[in-house]
Parts: C-alpha cells; structure tokens; sequence
C-alpha cells in the first residue's frame, strides 16, 4: 500500500519517495492511504511542529484540537484543512485535554513557568488561562492529563515524579491520589492514565519504561500486579507449612505444587518490559494492550496476566508508541511504530502495514469517533 498526498514529492528514481513534510495526517480509508492534514503555513507553523497529542469536539466532527511541543495548541473547524493557533502561555506543552463538559470554551493544558510544573485552565476558548495547579518543586513537570470519560468532572493528572493528583470539580481542586497498594509512593514518569470500559473505578496509570499501575477504586490505591501475584504465592506456602505443621501432608503437597504452579504462570505471564503506550479496549472490560520498545502484548484480566501479540517482527524493532482501538468493534486494532502503520481487523492475528515517507516518527493515531474509517496520525521528533 502506498502513501497519498497532496504535497508534492519529486522524482528521485524509479522505485523512490521523496520524504514528505507535515505534522498531521488523516486517513479516509481505514489506513490505506494517508494525506496530510498540516499543510505548510509559516503563520501556524503547524507543518514543522512535534504533535503531542489530539483532541475532538463532541458534537461537531470537522472541529479538531491539537497540542505540539512547543509550537503551541492548533484549532481546525473544517477537518484539518486549515489551522488557528491557541496562544499558551508556556512556550513548551507536556499535556493537553479538550474537557468535554463545555468543548467550545474549556480546555486544560500543562507547562513549565520560572521551572515549576503547572496545570492551565480557559474558560474563553484559549484567550485567557489561568494556573489551577502547580507543583511545589521545581524541575517536576505535569507529564500527563486525563478526563475521565463517564464522570467528566474527573481530571487525574501525573508528574514526572509519579505523584498523581485527581480533581472532581473540573479542576478547581486537587487531591493526592499517588500511593501504590503497599503505601509506598509511586517513582517514575507518569506518561499515561487510562479507564475501564464498564468499571467506573477502575484506573490504569503508566510508569514509562517501568510498570503500569491498576486502582479498583478510582485512585485511592495502586496495584502492582507483581507484588501482589507474589503475595499470593506466598500466602499458598504458608498454608502449605501450616498443612505440613498439622501432619496433613497430602494437603501440603497439594498446596506446594498449587504454590509452584502459579509461580510458573507468574513468571511466563508476567508485566512486559519497556512499556511506552497503553490502550485500554473501549467495549471490554479488563482488556488493556501495552505497547513497549519491543513488541505489543494484551491482558485480558485487569493487567494482571499478559501474552504477547503476534505482530510484525519488524515492528518490534521500534517502540510502539501509540495504540488505538476502534470503538464499535474490539477486534479491529491500529498502532504505530518507526514511520509505519499497522492494522488488524481479526484481533491481531494478521496485520496490514501502511509505509509513511515522513521525515519524523509517529507519536500517535486516533479514531476518529464520528466515524472509524478515519484516522489521525501525528509526528514528532524522539
């Protein structure tokens, strides 16, 4: 399959692309062909900027938000075929969400302002922001932003720290909610937070390069399926020395080999390595794929147990970082790594792949959720 845009590329030979310039580009066919949807404007400078992230209206499908690194927050009210900047007041954005409650007016980003970490809020569309959250440290940035889908008064937020902050009043306030399961605090860059599809509470937070974390209750503990799978092995050994205590041996040995058993499982279906992307299945609850720098794997249970999914090999080459699901049908699954795009309509068990000759890596693709047969796809430089 080939790449199609509507920006020129000249003729360096027989079997040759020349490299294509742009930053957004949209799929109408389900990732056949692409066209870019950042054409070059030195007003916007949208066609050189790193794309962050990707936002859509609720109610009008043309009206598309779109964050960059340091370029700024771009508006499009006819699909991507032209570009209004948002002025931010920080020159750099870590993260950006449209808050769905009031998307014509309210948005949330967050930057660095004298080196400290903070949330923005408009009210106006982007005329006006104000601070709604800074860090107390400085050189901590806000490296996350999620709005919970079915209670969208409820923002988290994380740091490159690990602390996790949850507001419940559209940002006016902030609580602590970064405490893993044991009481320990949560160390690492928190890059990504994620909802169950019918679980209301249920909460995945991504440690880049380290874990993902699982609450069953909206943020007020964090697992690490590690541990506790290792408590349950021990807790069986314990019954089992106990059984033995009791001269109940045949319950011990049952035990210890149920002991062993789940030990072995532990390790062979254990939390990949590398995570750099999550994806948590929109009509499936439990169903969360992680991408990593080495290939893409699925849980079926919460996070708790996972087996790789077979995908191109050439694709482990390169971290996969960003994953999509199409949202009225689980067996249909897009992600992106190096300058390709992959899609399976079987559940992964056979992939399509679409080259971009683009002169940046993918950083994410997106459904469009008024209709999946289109796609976005951003870039930016790693």
């Amino acid at each position: 399959m080939q790449q199609k845009s509507d920006v020129p590329a000249a003729d360096s030979g027989p079997f040759s692309v020349k490299t294509e310039k742009g930053s957004l580009w949209k799929t109408s066919d389900g990732g056949k062909t692409f066209q870019v949807k950042s054409k070059i404007d030195e007003k916007t400078q949208i066609s050189t900027a790193d794309i962050l992230s990707i936002a859509y209206h609720p109610k009008q499908q043309a009206v598309i938000y779109v964050s960059s690194i340091a370029n700024g927050i771009f508006k499009t009210e006819n699909g991507g075929d032209s570009w209004d900047p948002i002025d931010f007041p920080p020159k750099k954005i870590y993260s950006f969400i449209l808050d769905k409650n009031s998307p014509d007016n309210r948005m949330f980003a967050s930057g660095v302002l004298g080196d400290w970490g903070k949330i923005f809020r408009t009210d106006d569309g982007g005329k006006n922001w104000e601070e709604v959250y800074t860090e107390p440290g400085q050189k901590t940035v806000v490296t996350t932003l999620s709005q919970h889908f079915r209670d969208m008064n409820v923002i988290f937020a994380g740091t490159s720290a690990g602390t996790v902050v949850k507001s419940t009043d559209g940002g006016d306030t902030w609580k602590n909610v970064g405490t893993s399961g044991d009481g320990t605090a949560i160390t690492g860059a928190a890059t990504d937070i994620g909802f169950d599809a019918t679980k209301k509470l249920v909460t995945y937070l991504l440690i880049i390069e380290q874990k993902i974390y699982y609450s069953p209750d909206g943020g007020i503990k964090w697992l690490d399926w590690e541990q506790e799978k290792n408590k349950e092995v021990e807790a069986i050994r314990a019954r089992a020395a106990k059984a033995g205590l009791k001269k109940n041996y045949e319950e011990a040995k049952r035990l210890q080999q149920q002991a062993q058993d789940l030990s072995e499982r532990n390790q062979k279906n254990k939390m990949p390595q590398g995570i750099v992307s999550i994806a948590s299945d929109p009509l499936s609850s439990g169903v969360i794929y992680a991408g990593t720098s080495a290939g893409l794997f699925k849980s079926t249970d919460y996070g708790k147990y996972w087996y790789e999914v077979n995908i191109i090999e050439s694709a482990k080459k390169f971290p996969i970082r960003s994953i999509a699901i199409n949202s009225g049908n689980s067996k249909e699954l897009v992600f992106v790594s190096g300058k390709a795009f992959y899609k399976s309509v079987n559940g992964g068990e056979t992939w399509a792949v679409t080259g971009l000759n683009v002169d940046r890596d993918a950083a994410f693709v997106s459904y469009d959720p008024f209709d999946t047969k289109y796609l976005f796809v951003g870039l930016r430089k790693f």
